[in-house]
C-alpha cells in the first residue's frame, strides 16, 4: 500500500458504494425503468490534508511543480512546519536551517537580508514566488508557506544571478477549506508578536485568505529593537477549474535598530560582553515593501498549462547607523592610529553611515508547460518569456558622526550634533533598466529510469545610469542534467548549470569609462537523492565544483575605484541533508556542508596578495540539526544544534598594502523546544542558545566589524485554530 494513502469518510463511502453500484447494474427491467426518476444522492466527504512535516517532496522552484527527485541540482526546502516549530520569525532565522549559508554584516552599506550560499552572494538571487525580489529589506515569515533553496547556478530559469543558488519564498495561497489560526508570542527582552492566518471559502471554487503580523520588542543586544507590521490578502477564483485567477497584495513595514556589532582588534572582535551595543538610540533602519500581483492560469484539455503573472513592486528604505571603529583620521576625538591595547577606558569611535534608496519594478512572466510523447520518448517541456522594467535610486544623507564613547561604558544617548539626523541628500545615483528574456527546457525520459534535461535562456538587458554609463548585455545561460532513477525511492544525477551577472546587476554603479565582462559562473554537480522508510525520510548528498569569473566588488562606496575583486575563484563542496520522519513520533531535519574555496586569480592591475586565500565569509564547514519527538497526550519535545567553522574578512594595510585577515571564531549554538498540542490550541516554549555561548552571527566582509548572535533567551507562543 502507498504509505501516503489516507482513509477518509469520502473514500470509505465510495468503497462501500461500489458493490451496490454493481448490483444496480444487474437490476431487473421492472426496477430500473428508464422513465423512473432516481433519487438525488449527495455524497459529502472531508478534504484530505497532509499532516505538516519537515520533509517536502515537491517544489515549484523550477517554474513548474516538480518532485525533488526530478531536479538534477541540490534543493533544500524549509517547510512551514519547521519554521513554526523553531519560531523563525524572519527569513534570516528560517535560513539557519540551510547548510552552507552565512551572513554578511552591512557589506557596502547594504541593509536588510544579506546572505551568502556556498560562499557566493545571494542578494541578487532572492525571489518571491519565482519573481525577483532583490531589494534591501528585512523579510518576515508571516506569509510564507515554505522557502525553496535551489543550489548552484540558476540563470537558465531565473536570469542574472550567482553561483551559490536561488532563494525562493513561497507565499501562502487561498484554498477550498475554512481553516484559520492565530498566535501570540511573548519573550525575553520585551519581545511580542501576534499573527493571524484566516482562510475562507467564498464560493464553489473561490477562496479568500488573509495573513497579518505585528512584532515589537528588544533582543539580547542592548538597545537593539525591532518593530514590524504586515498583511497579505489573497483572492483565488476558479480553484480546480480550467481557468484560475489569483490577486494578491503584500505589505511589510519595518522600523529596526541597525546593529553593526563590534570592531576588530588584533584581527579578532574586541572582547566585550555579547550584549554590548555601540550605536545610539537615534539610529534606525526603515523599510517599506509593497507588492501587487495578478496571475491567470489556463489548463488545456491535454493537461498543458499556460500561466501569466504580472507584478508591481515598490521598495523604500532609509538607514542611519553608527559604525564602531577604533581609529580614524577624520572623526573628531578619535585616535588617528590603532591602539596597542584595549581596556574599558579605551576610546570607541563611531563613524556615521546614513543613506536611502527607492526601487520600483514591473515584471511580467508567462510560462507554458506541457507533456507529450514522440515515439518512445516522453517529454516534459517548459517555455517562457519574461519582461522586467526597473527604476532605482540611492543616495546618502550628509551629517556629522556621533561623539566617541568608551569601550567599557558605551553611551547610547549622547548629545548628538544638530545635523546627525539630517535628511539632506547627497551623492544621488539612479539606474533604469529593461530586460527581455526567452527560455525553454525539455526533460526527456529516453529509457526506463533514465532522463536527460536540457535548457537554454537568452537575456537581453539595457541599462542607463545617472553617471553617464550605458550598459547593454546579451547573455545566454544553460542548464543540463542526466538522471538515473532505478526505483521510485532513488535518484542519481549529474548536472551542469551556469549563470551571469552584468555590471548593471543590483544597481551597482558602473564606471562610465570602463566596462568589464559580465560575471560568469559555472557549476558541475554530482548527487544522489533517496527516499527511505517507504518515503517518509529523504536523504540527499551532493558533490560540486563552482567557478566564478570577474567577480564585482559589492562595496558600493568603492565601486568606482575598486570594481573588481577577483578574476577567478573556485569552490569544491560536499553536502549532506536529511529531512523527514524516523518514526510516526520522531521527526528530523539536518544538513552539513564542507567547502574548500580559493581565490585563483586577481584581475589585471590588482594586487595578487589575495591569490590562494580563502574567499571572505566562507567557512570550511557548517552544520545544523533539529529534531522533535512526540511523547504522547499532546506533549512534544525538541532541540537542535548549529555551528560553523571560522570565517574571515579582508582588508588592506594602509602602510604595507598587504592583506589584513580578520577572523571570527567557529561556534556551536544549542536550542530547545517544549510544546503541548491539541486539536484546537497549542502552547510552546522555544529556548535559544541554551548554553549562552557568545558567537558572531555575521561579519563585515572588509573586516571592519562583526555582529554577535542571539544570547540565551526564550519565547512562549499560544496558538489557536478555528
Amino acid at each position: 500500500m502507498n504509505p501516503r494513502f489516507r482513509l477518509t469518510p469520502l473514500t470509505t463511502a465510495l468503497a462501500l458504494a461500489l458493490p451496490n453500484l454493481a448490483l444496480a447494474q444487474q437490476a431487473t427491467p421492472e426496477t430500473s425503468r428508464p422513465d423512473t426518476p432516481l433519487p438525488t444522492v449527495v455524497v459529502k466527504g472531508q478534504q484530505t490534508v497532509d499532516e505538516p512535516a519537515y520533509q517536502a517532496v515537491k517544489t515549484g522552484t523550477g517554474k513548474l511543480p516538480q518532485a525533488l527527485r526530478d531536479i538534477p541540482q541540490a534543493v533544500t526546502v524549509v517547510t512551514n512546519k519547521l519554521i513554526q516549530d523553531k519560531n523563525a520569525d524572519t527569513l534570516k532565522e528560517a535560513l539557519r536551517n540551510v547548510s552552507g549559508l552565512t551572513y554578511n554584516a552591512g557589506e557596502g552599506g547594504r541593509i536588510g537580508d544579506n546572505m551568502l550560499l556556498r560562499g557566493f552572494y545571494t542578494f541578487g538571487d532572492t525571489y518571491m514566488d519565482g519573481i525577483r525580489d532583490v531589494a534591501q529589506y528585512n523579510r518576515d515569515t508571516f506569509n510564507l508557506e515554505q522557502v525553496d533553496v535551489l543550489r548552484g547556478s540558476g540563470s537558465m530559469l531565473f536570469g542574472r544571478g550567482q553561483a551559490g543558488g536561488v532563494i525562493n519564498q513561497v507565499s501562502k495561497q487561498a484554498f477550498l477549506s475554512n481553516r484559520s489560526n492565530a498566535a501570540a508570542t511573548v519573550g525575553t527582552g520585551g519581545y511580542k508578536r501576534a499573527t493571524a492566518d484566516v482562510n475562507h471559502v467564498i464560493g464553489q471554487d473561490a477562496a479568500l485568505r488573509l495573513t497579518a503580523m505585528k512584532t515589537t520588542g528588544g533582543s539580547t543586544r542592548d538597545e537593539v529593537k525591532t518593530n514590524r507590521e504586515g498583511f497579505a490578502p489573497t483572492l483565488r477564483l476558479g480553484i480546480g477549474t480550467a481557468d484560475e485567477i489569483e490577486l494578491s497584495l503584500f505589505y511589510l513595514k519595518t522600523h529596526n535598530t541597525p546593529d553593526y556589532g563590534v570592531p576588530f582588534f588584533n584581527q579578532r572582535p574586541i572582547n566585550v560582553p555579547g550584549t554590548t551595543f555601540f550605536g545610539t538610540t537615534s539610529d534606525y533602519e526603515d523599510n517599506t515593501t509593497k507588492m501587487l500581483t495578478a496571475s491567470y492560469q489556463h489548463l488545456f484539455a491535454d493537461d498543458s498549462k499556460l500561466k501569466t503573472v504580472l507584478r508591481w513592486a515598490d521598495y523604500t528604505r532609509d538607514l542611519l547607523v553608527s559604525v564602531p571603529r577604533l581609529n580614524s583620521t577624520t572623526l573628531i576625538g578619535c585616535p588617528a592610529t590603532a591602539p596597542t591595547s584595549i581596556s574599558d577606558s579605551s576610546i570607541l569611535c563611531r563613524s556615521r553611515n546614513s543613506r536611502g534608496g527607492a526601487e520600483n519594478t514591473w515584471t511580467s512572466q508567462t510560462d507554458y508547460t506541457t507533456q507529450f510523447n514522440t515515439g518512445t520518448l516522453k517529454h516534459d517541456v517548459l517555455a517562457g518569456v519574461e519582461l522586467l522594467h526597473e527604476n532605482a535610486g540611492r543616495w546618502s544623507y550628509s551629517g556629522t558622526a556621533a561623539p566617541v564613547t568608551l569601550v567599557g561604558n558605551p553611551d547610547h544617548n549622547p548629545v548628538l550634533p544638530s545635523d546627525y539626523t539630517s535628511r539632506n541628500k547627497t551623492g544621488i545615483n539612479t539606474y533604469s533598466g529593461n530586460t527581455l528574456a526567452l527560455y525553454a527546457q525539455d526533460m526527456v525520459e529516453f529509457a526506463r529510469g533514465w532522463k536527460v534535461l536540457g535548457g537554454i535562456r537568452r537575456d537581453q538587458l539595457s541599462a542607463s545610469y545617472s553617471n553617464g554609463a550605458n550598459v547593454k548585455f546579451g547573455e545566454q545561460s544553460y542548464r543540463t542534467g542526466l538522471l538515473y532513477q532505478p526505483s521510485n525511492y532513488a535518484s542519481y544525477y549529474l548536472g551542469y548549470s551556469d549563470s551571469f551577472s552584468p555590471t548593471a546587476d543590483l544597481y551597482q554603479f558602473t564606471s562610465s569609462t570602463t566596462v568589464y565582462p559580465a560575471e560568469r559562473s559555472k557549476v558541475l554537480e554530482l548527487g544522489a537523492k533517496w527516499d527511505l522508510y517507504e518515503g517518509d525520510l529523504s536523504l540527499r548528498t551532493t558533490l560540486y565544483r563552482a567557478d566564478k569569473q570577474w567577480e564585482r566588488n559589492t562595496d558600493v562606496d568603492s565601486a568606482q575605484t575598486a570594481t573588481i575583486l577577483t578574476k577567478q575563484r573556485r569552490t569544491h563542496g560536499l553536502e549532506f541533508e536529511l529531512a523527514g520522519r524516523l518514526s510516526p513520533k520522531w521527526e528530523v531535519f539536518s544538513g552539513v556542508a564542507f567547502m574548500q574555496a580559493r581565490i585563483l586569480e586577481q584581475a589585471p592591475g590588482r594586487s595578487d596578495a589575495y591569490v590562494g586565500m580563502r574567499p571572505r565569509n566562507t567557512p570550511a564547514y557548517t552544520y545544523n540539526l533539529w529534531t522533535t519527538y512526540k511523547l504522547g497526550d499532546g506533549w512534544k519535545i525538541g532541540g537542535g544544534i548549529e555551528g560553523m567553522g571560522s570565517r574571515t574578512g579582508y582588508g588592506l594595510s594602509t602602510t604595507s598594502g598587504a592583506p589584513v585577515v580578520n577572523v571570527i571564531p567557529r561556534y556551536v549554538r544549542v536550542d530547545g523546544l517544549i510544546a503541548y498540542e491539541q486539536k484546537a490550541y497549542s502552547i510552546k516554549l522555544n529556548l535559544f542558545n541554551l548554553l549562552n555561548k557568545k558567537y558572531y552571527a555575521s561579519i563585515y566582509e572588509n573586516g571592519g566589524h562583526a555582529v554577535p548572535g542571539t544570547g540565551r533567551s526564550g519565547q512562549v507562543t499560544l496558538g489557536y485554530k478555528f
